[in-house]
């Protein structure tokens, strides 16, 4: 027998909501170093339904993540260039780790998605975006389901 592998298939936000299924109840890990972006960024997922945590740095985030009292998020949007840990090292200290690896990260910068440094994210989107793309890749990226196949 071959070894079963994961597919991914994508419930749609409207589907969920046509359901009965809440769509809004994720808890989305934001860290960004600049915080008025940090900041806008959370008031805008915050209006979407979600609840938000905020770090300004990678270092930050790992705290909050090892701290249970915080949650563990549905989701991380991360900045690629921050002080202390920048975002690139924070995602692939969070795939390494087996109690986080399944947790989304979304890296967002200026710099170009086409480097391999972006390859342990789930996702990418380029500074500065339009707030209906950052919440489609939101949504998309949370509501996603593993099936197994094979």
């Amino acid at each position: 027998m071959g070894a079963a592998s994961v597919a991914t298939r994508y419930v749609p936000c409207d589907f969920l909501r046509a359901c009965g299924g809440d769509s809004s109840v994720a808890t989305i890990l934001i860290v960004e170093d600049e915080k008025p972006l940090r900041e806008f960024l959370a008031e805008a997922l915050q209006l979407a339904g979600h609840r938000v945590l905020q770090a300004k740095h990678g270092r930050q985030a790992l705290n909050m993540l090892a701290d249970s009292r915080q949650g563990r998020p549905d989701l991380v949007l991360s900045d690629v260039m921050m002080p202390v840990l920048g975002g690139t090292e924070l995602c692939r200290m969070l795939k390494a780790d087996l109690a986080t690896a399944d947790i989304p990260v979304v890296l967002m910068s200026a710099v170009g998605a086409g480097t391999p440094r972006f390859a342990d994210a789930d996702a990418y989107i380029g500074k500065p975006f339009d707030l209906d793309v950052l919440d489609a890749l939101v949504s998309r990226m949370l509501y996603v389901e593993p099936t197994l196949v094979g």
